[in-house]
């Protein structure tokens, strides 16, 4: 089945919790806090492979989640971290971030436009999507003068989640356009070993086809486009689903049918699919277009007549061929290889807008401080307290414990944020930081 498009969602592991233990052996007393930390979750991790040529792995399976990591031990003995997973696609695929839907937040995380991740343009491209939470630390971690018997450790962050949409812009040198039923298959089975359905009705092709086209020591891809169709570019007929392939093509052929008809006939059947194009994308309107006339054996293979027709309606013939007799096939090839290396030297990604390496946020290790927050006050009242770290610490803090819920007062009274919410605190509203709320753990 061809997939070119899939939406999922996708979440890192969840680190592992830190352990609360004790250090007991003969003869030592009082050994003291020996819990070891947890272990990083998995990262999401999206892999352009050679070998899949279409998104349908993602057709019936929707959600995705790396390993967890395994929860720290005594003795200090760090658990070991999650697994990653890693996801193959085509190579041309992009990987949009999906808004997510509204939470009780404050307006400024309202959900945007979508924002392009990745572009997994070539064979061996990689991107980590969404990265694992980190493994809580253990109580050996927190042992200081002042807290010699720490009897706390901390939870496991969860990891990044984010919806995704997949798209798949098939990646060739060469993409034949043209009418349903002007020989784009035929044509593609001539000068390749690919081997489309080929049938005498309209709309035979219902999915793009590759093909890999030898000449001498060299090759290059050839893609046909099926669907096109006037109004197109707005849906009608199958052109809605595959214009998108073309953006990836280098060159552009645009077979026309001899037997549609005359001159006059073939300049509007150009003419509508031309308009449909650049109605769709104006990347389109600047490719290189080789323009052929195919099915000549239907007027004797004798087609410069024809030609000097066409050319008065400003419609340069680049060649005349006829794809089932394989009349001027291999000529053909001879004549793209050139241009086509040439088109690869020159192609400029013009439609990038990805940086060269994602970012990472990776609150933990960043600059990030506990004092950057942001407090809010919600649509119904409550107060929301935003800060990359500060969400980080909370989600963390084992609440269950009397020494973690300690512990989380003292660093709140230090970076000012128990004053700062003295005043809400005594409206009695909630009080989330992040997703968790915090107001019942308050003074």
């Amino acid at each position: 089945m061809f997939l070119d498009e899939a939406s999922i969602s996708v979440q890192g592991g969840k680190g592992g919790r830190g352990c609360v233990s004790w250090h007991r052996e003969k003869f030592i007393a009082k050994g003291g806090p020996d819990g070891g930390d947890g272990g990083d979750g998995g990262d999401i991790i999206f892999v352009a492979d050679e070998n899949t040529d279409t998104l349908s792995n993602f057709a019936s399976r929707k959600r995705f989640r790396a390993e967890n990591g395994q929860h720290g031990m005594g003795k200090k003995r760090h658990g070991r971290d999650g697994a990653d997973l890693v996801l193959n696609v085509p190579p041309g695929t992009l990987l949009e971030e999906l808004p997510h839907a509204p939470r009780s937040s404050p307006p400024a995380s309202e959900a945007g436009p979508l924002a392009l991740l990745g572009d997994l343009r070539h064979r061996g491209d990689r991107i980590v999507v969404v990265r694992g939470g980190r493994g809580g630390y253990g109580n050996a971690h927190f042992k200081s003068s002042t807290r010699q018997r720490p009897d706390f450790a901390e939870l496991g962050e969860p990891g990044e989640k984010k919806s995704l949409k997949l798209e798949l812009k098939l990646v060739a040198d060469v993409g034949i356009i043209g009418y349903p039923n002007v020989g784009k298959s035929t044509l593609i089975a001539a000068i390749s070993a690919a081997r489309p359905k080929i049938a005498d009705y309209p709309f035979t092709t219902l999915v793009p086809n590759l093909g890999v086209v030898k000449v001498r020591d060299r090759s290059f891809v050839v893609c046909d486009v099926p669907g096109l169709i006037e109004g197109a570019s707005e849906g009608k007929g199958l052109g809605g689903q595959f214009l998108r392939h073309i953006e990836r093509c280098g060159v552009l052929l645009h077979l026309l049918d001899v037997s549609r008809g005359n001159a006059e006939a073939l300049s509007r059947d150009y003419r509508a699919i031309r308009k449909e194009l650049e109605a769709y994308s104006p990347l389109l309107a600047r490719k290189r277009e080789l323009i052929l006339l195919n099915k000549i054996d239907l007027i004797g293979f004798d087609a410069h007549a024809l030609e000097k027709e066409l050319k008065k309606h400003t419609i340069t013939i680049f060649q005349s061929i006829s794809g089932a007799t394989k009349h001027g096939t291999d000529e053909l090839a001879q004549k793209l290889l050139p241009l086509v290396l040439k088109q690869r030297t020159q192609r400029e990604p013009i439609e990038d807008k990805v940086p060269a390496e994602l970012p990472v946020l990776r609150p933990h290790l960043s600059s990030e401080r506990m004092e950057a927050y942001r407090i809010d006050r919600l649509k119904d009242g409550s107060i929301c307290v935003t800060g990359k770290r500060l969400e980080q610490f909370t989600q963390m803090t084992d609440f269950k414990s009397p020494g973690a819920v300690r512990r989380f007062r003292d660093v709140l009274e230090r970076i000012g944020l128990l004053r700062a919410l003295r005043k809400h605190l005594e409206e009695r509203k909630p009080v989330l930081i992040g997703d968790v709320r915090i107001d019942h753990h308050l003074p």
